[in-house]
């Protein structure tokens, strides 16, 4: 374990990067990060992932209710149509009226700065958040909110989210007295990027690794001496996350060993399993399969025992989900697919089971 006592607002300290990828003369495929072009500041690249693609808006789903609503007025004005008709043709239109009816978003005026709450944990100047999105075009980083059984694109979440990591960018944040669990934190991953900044935020980070020797140790010690802060602490644990006894355990120890109540978990860790078509799946397939959705979700059950037996009902944990777009869209791919559609269950079981309380979800859909 490590710990640092500095300064404990996370800035930023490098220049945003994209991804590259280079075929060789060989056909080799390199890939790398390069520095964005003419975006030298992360405020500028919140900015650049506000501005939206070329993709057009989903169904504006208020304009189709009020377009139905004058199919009906028009139908029922109709004389020659009989009663039976109308009848028939009014139980229709409740029926589509029902199946996409919503709550709509309050839109806030285009400039005006966004209300914070007074029970914010960080007291910020009011700066300039980001313009108000088009109405044509969908964020490159954007939220969507579930409506009925589907999700879909928020422009009313997605401004506010942008504002705050506008702020965020311009002012920085703090992670000051907050536990974090990262798995999957290996070499060249998000997750390690993900610890770099909440050690430069002031947290207390728990990492799992199983390849645990004096060189993993060295690496991750390495990374806490140059992005540690004040109040920050890094722990790093042996983990075997394909065991329900391993699971088990390094839930114990955060909770019994270490004192922690966890605020965030990010379970990152993979298993690549590609080359396996269904005719291919192996026990390295059910693997995978068993350390990202089985023994994750063991995990989340886990943290919600301990907070469950310590009568911890008002700091539920944040959970951030690694889900996919890749639902069987690539192939070859094993069980990899089946482990992501199956983590976005959680969702309704957050409604339906007893652990809400404990723990909150939101997912990540990288890709």
């Amino acid at each position: 374990m490590f710990a640092c006592d500095d300064i404990d607002i996370l800035a930023q300290v490098t220049f945003p990067t994209a991804p590259s990828t280079e075929i060789t003369a060989k056909g080799d495929i390199v890939y790398s990060e390069v520095v964005r072009e003419n975006v030298r500041k992360l405020e500028a690249y919140v900015e650049e992932m506000a501005s939206g693609d070329t993709i057009s808006a989903p169904s504006n789903i208020q304009k189709i209710q009020d377009d139905v609503l004058k199919l009906w007025n028009v139908v029922k004005s109709q004389p020659e149509i009989s009663e039976e008709q109308k009848n028939r043709i009014k139980a229709l239109y409740e029926g589509v009226v029902r199946s996409l009816r919503k709550r709509p978003e309050s839109r806030p005026r285009p400039g005006a700065p966004r209300a914070r709450r007074s029970s914010s944990q960080f007291i910020r100047p009011q700066v300039s958040g980001i313009a108000s999105l088009s109405a044509d075009k969908i964020p490159l980083l954007h939220l969507k909110r579930k409506v009925g059984t589907t999700w879909e694109y928020s422009s009313n979440l997605t401004g506010v989210y942008l504002d705050i990591l506008h702020e965020i960018a311009t002012s920085g944040t703090s992670f000051k007295d907050k536990n974090a669990l990262l798995t999957g934190v290996g070499k060249g991953s998000i997750g390690v990027e993900v610890l770099k900044g909440l050690l430069s935020g002031g947290a207390h980070v728990v990492i799992t690794t199983s390849r645990y020797s004096r060189s993993t140790v060295g690496y991750y010690q390495d990374i806490f001496q140059r992005f540690g802060s004040k109040g920050s602490a890094l722990t790093v644990v042996p983990f075997n996350q394909g065991s329900k006894q391993d699971v088990e355990a390094l839930v114990d120890y955060i909770y019994t060993t270490l004192g922690l109540d966890l605020d965030y978990i990010m379970p990152f860790a993979a298993v690549p399993e590609n080359g396996r078509e269904i005719d291919g799946l192996d026990d390295k397939s059910e693997l995978a399969h068993r350390i990202m959705l089985v023994n994750l979700l063991r995990l989340l059950g886990s943290v919600k025992v301990k907070k469950a037996s310590r009568h911890i009902f008002t700091r539920p944990t944040q959970v951030i989900l690694p889900l996919s777009p890749n639902h069987g869209l690539f192939g070859n791919d094993g069980l990899y697919s089946e482990s992501k559609i199956g983590l976005e269950t959680l969702f309704n079981r957050w409604n339906s089971e007893s652990w809400g309380e404990y723990l909150c979800l939101a997912g990540a859909v990288i890709g």
